[in-house]
Protein backbone atom coordinates (compact mmCIF):
# COMPACT_ATOMS: atom_id res chain seq x y z
CA UNK A 1 0.00 0.00 0.00
CA UNK A 2 3.02 2.10 0.49
CA UNK A 3 3.62 4.90 -1.92
CA UNK A 4 5.67 8.04 -1.87
CA UNK A 5 3.87 10.23 -4.14
CA UNK A 6 0.16 10.18 -6.24
CA UNK A 7 -3.14 10.51 -4.32
CA UNK A 8 -4.61 7.50 -1.80
CA UNK A 9 -8.63 7.27 -2.28
CA UNK A 10 -10.67 5.39 0.06
CA UNK A 11 -14.29 4.78 -0.52
CA UNK A 12 -16.18 3.39 2.35
CA UNK A 13 -20.29 2.65 1.74
CA UNK A 14 -23.56 -0.28 2.60
CA UNK A 15 -23.75 -1.89 -0.35
CA UNK A 16 -26.96 -2.48 -1.64
CA UNK A 17 -27.03 -5.75 -2.37
CA UNK A 18 -27.74 -8.79 0.17
CA UNK A 19 -24.92 -9.91 0.61
CA UNK A 20 -21.16 -8.74 0.50
CA UNK A 21 -21.09 -11.88 -2.72
CA UNK A 22 -23.83 -10.53 -4.08
CA UNK A 23 -21.77 -6.91 -4.14
CA UNK A 24 -18.75 -8.73 -5.24
CA UNK A 25 -20.62 -9.57 -8.06
CA UNK A 26 -22.08 -5.89 -9.31
CA UNK A 27 -18.19 -5.04 -8.41
CA UNK A 28 -16.98 -7.42 -10.93
CA UNK A 29 -19.72 -6.82 -13.55
CA UNK A 30 -19.16 -3.26 -13.16
CA UNK A 31 -16.12 -1.52 -11.87
CA UNK A 32 -13.76 -4.46 -11.41
CA UNK A 33 -15.15 -5.66 -15.05
CA UNK A 34 -12.08 -5.70 -17.92
CA UNK A 35 -13.70 -2.42 -19.33
CA UNK A 36 -13.43 -0.85 -16.11
CA UNK A 37 -9.91 -1.88 -15.00
CA UNK A 38 -8.61 -0.36 -18.08
CA UNK A 39 -10.73 2.62 -18.21
CA UNK A 40 -9.33 3.27 -14.09
CA UNK A 41 -6.04 2.18 -15.39
CA UNK A 42 -5.76 4.97 -18.36
CA UNK A 43 -6.34 7.70 -16.37
CA UNK A 44 -3.46 6.66 -13.22
CA UNK A 45 -5.49 4.24 -11.01
CA UNK A 46 -2.64 2.05 -10.05
CA UNK A 47 -4.11 -0.25 -7.54
CA UNK A 48 -7.35 -1.40 -6.05
CA UNK A 49 -8.19 -3.41 -2.95
CA UNK A 50 -11.48 -4.31 -1.06
CA UNK A 51 -12.10 -5.19 2.43
CA UNK A 52 -14.67 -6.43 4.62
CA UNK A 53 -15.23 -5.41 8.16
CA UNK A 54 -13.75 -6.99 10.69
CA UNK A 55 -15.27 -7.47 14.38
CA UNK A 56 -12.06 -6.59 15.82
CA UNK A 57 -12.92 -3.76 18.78
CA UNK A 58 -12.13 -0.77 18.14
CA UNK A 59 -14.11 -0.45 14.98
CA UNK A 60 -17.12 1.42 13.65
CA UNK A 61 -17.10 -0.89 10.35
CA UNK A 62 -20.45 -2.89 10.50
CA UNK A 63 -21.60 -5.83 8.75
CA UNK A 64 -23.26 -4.20 5.18
CA UNK A 65 -20.59 -2.23 4.74
CA UNK A 66 -17.42 -2.51 2.23
CA UNK A 67 -14.00 -0.35 1.80
CA UNK A 68 -12.00 0.27 -1.36
CA UNK A 69 -8.78 1.43 -1.23
CA UNK A 70 -6.91 2.76 -4.49
CA UNK A 71 -3.55 4.67 -5.42
CA UNK A 72 -3.62 6.70 -8.27
CA UNK A 73 -0.75 9.07 -9.76
CA UNK A 74 -2.81 12.45 -9.31
CA UNK A 75 -5.69 14.16 -8.67
CA UNK A 76 -6.45 15.01 -11.76
CA UNK A 77 -7.04 11.36 -13.52
CA UNK A 78 -8.71 10.26 -10.25
CA UNK A 79 -11.27 13.19 -10.76
CA UNK A 80 -11.65 12.82 -14.62
CA UNK A 81 -12.28 9.15 -13.10
CA UNK A 82 -15.19 9.80 -11.19
CA UNK A 83 -16.93 12.42 -13.26
CA UNK A 84 -17.55 9.76 -15.57
CA UNK A 85 -21.31 9.38 -16.15
CA UNK A 86 -21.18 5.72 -16.81
CA UNK A 87 -18.77 5.43 -13.39
CA UNK A 88 -21.47 7.59 -11.61
CA UNK A 89 -24.20 5.08 -12.42
CA UNK A 90 -21.95 2.21 -11.45
CA UNK A 91 -21.86 3.69 -8.46
CA UNK A 92 -25.33 3.51 -7.68
CA UNK A 93 -25.53 0.15 -8.56
CA UNK A 94 -22.82 -0.59 -6.27
CA UNK A 95 -23.66 1.72 -2.89
CA UNK A 96 -26.92 2.93 -0.80
CA UNK A 97 -24.50 5.24 0.47
CA UNK A 98 -20.74 6.00 0.40
CA UNK A 99 -17.95 8.18 1.43
CA UNK A 100 -15.30 8.50 -1.12
CA UNK A 101 -12.32 11.19 0.26
CA UNK A 102 -8.74 11.19 -1.39
CA UNK A 103 -5.86 11.37 0.63
CA UNK A 104 -2.28 13.29 0.39
CA UNK A 105 0.56 11.20 1.93
CA UNK A 106 1.34 13.21 5.32
CA UNK A 107 4.67 15.02 4.26
CA UNK A 108 7.26 14.51 7.39
CA UNK A 109 5.53 11.41 9.05
CA UNK A 110 7.23 7.99 10.19
CA UNK A 111 6.23 6.12 7.56
CA UNK A 112 7.21 2.08 6.73
CA UNK A 113 6.66 -1.07 5.34
CA UNK A 114 8.57 -4.11 6.83
CA UNK A 115 7.87 -7.54 4.81
CA UNK A 116 5.72 -10.16 6.07
CA UNK A 117 7.29 -13.81 7.31
CA UNK A 118 6.94 -16.88 5.61
CA UNK A 119 3.07 -17.86 5.92
CA UNK A 120 2.26 -14.76 7.27
CA UNK A 121 -0.63 -14.50 4.19
CA UNK A 122 -3.37 -12.95 5.68
CA UNK A 123 -3.93 -8.97 5.86
CA UNK A 124 -5.98 -7.00 7.92
CA UNK A 125 -5.87 -3.25 8.14
CA UNK A 126 -6.49 -0.65 10.89
CA UNK A 127 -7.09 3.06 10.11
CA UNK A 128 -8.08 5.95 12.34
CA UNK A 129 -9.60 9.07 10.90
CA UNK A 130 -10.32 12.40 12.65
CA UNK A 131 -10.20 16.31 12.40
CA UNK A 132 -6.85 18.02 13.68
CA UNK A 133 -5.53 21.38 14.25
CA UNK A 134 -2.80 21.31 12.33
CA UNK A 135 -1.01 18.66 10.25
CA UNK A 136 2.14 19.50 11.33
CA UNK A 137 1.65 19.14 14.79
CA UNK A 138 -0.65 16.08 14.13
CA UNK A 139 2.31 14.49 12.70
CA UNK A 140 4.80 14.92 14.89
CA UNK A 141 2.68 13.50 17.73
CA UNK A 142 2.51 10.55 15.81
CA UNK A 143 6.34 9.95 14.49
CA UNK A 144 7.17 10.33 18.26
CA UNK A 145 4.83 7.67 19.48
CA UNK A 146 4.81 5.54 15.92
CA UNK A 147 8.97 5.43 16.66
CA UNK A 148 8.48 4.29 20.20
CA UNK A 149 6.20 1.51 19.39
CA UNK A 150 7.48 0.47 16.28
CA UNK A 151 8.93 -2.62 17.79
CA UNK A 152 5.88 -3.79 20.12
CA UNK A 153 3.48 -2.77 16.75
CA UNK A 154 6.19 -5.22 14.72
CA UNK A 155 6.12 -8.53 17.16
CA UNK A 156 2.37 -8.29 17.34
CA UNK A 157 2.20 -8.58 13.29
CA UNK A 158 2.25 -5.17 11.72
CA UNK A 159 3.50 -4.52 7.92
CA UNK A 160 3.50 -0.94 7.34
CA UNK A 161 1.94 2.41 8.56
CA UNK A 162 1.14 5.43 6.95
CA UNK A 163 -0.81 8.83 7.50
CA UNK A 164 -2.28 10.90 5.05
CA UNK A 165 -3.97 14.57 5.08
CA UNK A 166 -7.46 15.00 3.59
CA UNK A 167 -7.47 16.73 0.31
CA UNK A 168 -10.17 18.87 0.46
CA UNK A 169 -12.12 19.93 -2.99
CA UNK A 170 -11.85 23.81 -3.96
CA UNK A 171 -14.14 25.89 -1.96
CA UNK A 172 -14.18 22.72 1.00
CA UNK A 173 -13.30 25.24 4.33
CA UNK A 174 -13.94 22.34 6.62
CA UNK A 175 -10.87 21.52 9.27
CA UNK A 176 -8.17 19.20 7.93
CA UNK A 177 -8.36 15.57 8.75
CA UNK A 178 -5.84 13.08 9.00
CA UNK A 179 -6.37 9.19 8.34
CA UNK A 180 -3.77 6.66 9.57
CA UNK A 181 -3.76 3.66 7.75
CA UNK A 182 -1.85 0.29 9.17
CA UNK A 183 -1.84 -3.02 7.63
CA UNK A 184 -1.24 -6.21 9.82
CA UNK A 185 -1.07 -9.89 9.17
CA UNK A 186 -2.15 -11.00 12.27
CA UNK A 187 -5.78 -9.96 13.65
CA UNK A 188 -5.24 -10.74 16.83
CA UNK A 189 -2.12 -9.10 17.35
CA UNK A 190 -3.92 -5.73 15.62
CA UNK A 191 -6.50 -6.20 18.59
CA UNK A 192 -3.96 -6.37 21.16
CA UNK A 193 -2.21 -2.70 20.10
CA UNK A 194 -5.38 -1.31 19.07
CA UNK A 195 -6.79 -1.79 23.11
CA UNK A 196 -3.12 -1.05 24.78
CA UNK A 197 -4.02 1.72 26.82
CA UNK A 198 0.07 2.51 27.07
CA UNK A 199 0.16 2.75 23.23
CA UNK A 200 -3.27 4.53 22.39
CA UNK A 201 -2.57 7.06 25.25
CA UNK A 202 0.68 8.35 23.20
CA UNK A 203 -1.57 9.89 20.66
CA UNK A 204 -3.56 12.43 22.76
CA UNK A 205 -4.07 15.44 21.34
CA UNK A 206 -3.75 14.56 18.29
CA UNK A 207 -7.59 14.42 17.40
CA UNK A 208 -9.43 17.88 17.50
CA UNK A 209 -13.11 15.62 17.80
CA UNK A 210 -13.57 11.72 18.36
CA UNK A 211 -11.41 10.09 16.14
CA UNK A 212 -13.67 7.14 14.18
CA UNK A 213 -11.39 3.93 14.12
CA UNK A 214 -12.02 1.01 12.21
CA UNK A 215 -11.10 -2.61 11.36
CA UNK A 216 -10.77 -4.25 8.19
CA UNK A 217 -10.00 -7.72 6.81
CA UNK A 218 -9.20 -8.60 2.90
CA UNK A 219 -12.78 -9.48 1.30
CA UNK A 220 -13.71 -13.03 0.91
CA UNK A 221 -14.19 -14.47 -2.38
CA UNK A 222 -12.66 -14.11 -6.04
CA UNK A 223 -12.55 -9.51 -5.97
CA UNK A 224 -11.31 -7.85 -9.06
CA UNK A 225 -8.28 -6.22 -8.23
CA UNK A 226 -5.19 -5.00 -9.19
Amino acid sequence: MANDSGVFLTVRGKYLATSLEACRQVHNETAGSVPGIAAARSLGDLSHKVYAPLSSPPSSAKAGEVLFVDWWQDAKGLMDFFMNENVQMQGKKLFESRDASVWMPARGAFSYQLPAAAGKNDRFVGMIRGPIASPDAAIEIFRAADMKAQRTARARGLLSHELFIKLHPPGDTSPPELLGVDVWCDAKGMGEHYSDPAEMAALSGVFTGAPDPTTWVQAPGQWSEW
